[in-house]
């Protein structure tokens, strides 16, 4: 691919009587990749926009090229998603776009997020999903206390356990399983916490109590009370022995 190229090279090795000449082009593009990041420090500053190129992908984040050199991307800032591996969203090369957030004067290392270079979808959210509002989404994820509820890219609430169904739930997997799509009830939401609380029994008919029947009822209204036992002359003990004379009681 080098072939026909006009290459700036440095040279690293002349050898006149064995006609060797050793040249390298990495050496360049190191010394010109170290100006650049020099360059690119002196200007850069949290806050900015900039387009990357993706380089690594790791479990626990991303490295992204932004002219020069490499910021990291943790996962936790990929996009407004729960997002588990980087690999899931993003591949090698590809081109998006980073906003600064922290830059280490000490090691020059730079955080990046991808997250906050898109629009937050919680703040046009709560036009959406107004307390009454009746929603449909996917289960993303069963806990212990209830069940999170993906409403859209970025937006998830939750169902407590306690709003499953009218009568008491034990175990949410009884009523519901992941990737399940339902429809529930919007009860709260609160934008700056980013939370939304759901209901599913709020859209099922509340189940009657059983009521007792009128004969049973004239019945237990028609039984007179017991008489109370008279306590006139009652003694303690009992008639005969009770054995608790060898042990020097008298009862």
């Amino acid at each position: 691919e080098f072939v026909g190229q006009k290459l700036t090279c440095l040279v690293t090795e002349v050898k006149p009587k064995r006609r060797r000449l050793v040249l390298s082009r990495r050496s360049v593009l190191e010394t010109e990749r170290e100006v650049a990041r020099k360059e690119l420090l002196a200007n850069i500053k949290p806050g900015d926009l900039r387009d990357g190129v993706v380089r690594q992908l790791r479990d626990f984040g991303a490295f992204v090229d932004i002219g020069g050199i490499d910021g990291m991307v943790h996962v936790s800032q990929i996009g407004w998603e729960r997002v588990n591996k980087p690999s899931d969203v993003l591949e090698q090369g590809q081109v998006v776009k980073v906003k600064v957030l922290k830059i280490s004067s000490e090691s020059g290392k730079i955080s990046l997020s991808i997250r906050d270079a898109i629009e937050n979808p919680w703040t046009a959210a709560e036009k959406t999903y107004r307390s009454g509002t009746v929603v449909e989404g996917k289960v993303s994820k069963i806990t212990d206390f209830g069940a999170f509820v993906r409403l859209e890219a970025g937006i998830e609430g939750l169902i407590h356990i306690s709003e499953l169904d009218h009568k008491r739930v034990f175990r949410v997997n009884d009523v519901l399983s992941e990737d399940q799509t339902v429809e529930v009830k919007v009860l709260s939401f609160d934008g700056d916490k980013q939370r939304i609380g759901l209901s599913l029994k709020a859209l099922q008919a509340r189940p009657e109590r059983p009521k007792k029947k009128h004969d049973e009822q004239s019945i237990a209204d028609d039984t007179p009370p017991r008489p109370r036992p008279s306590t006139k002359n009652l003694k303690g003990g009992i008639g005969g022995p009770s054995g608790g004379e060898q042990f020097g009681l008298k009862w």
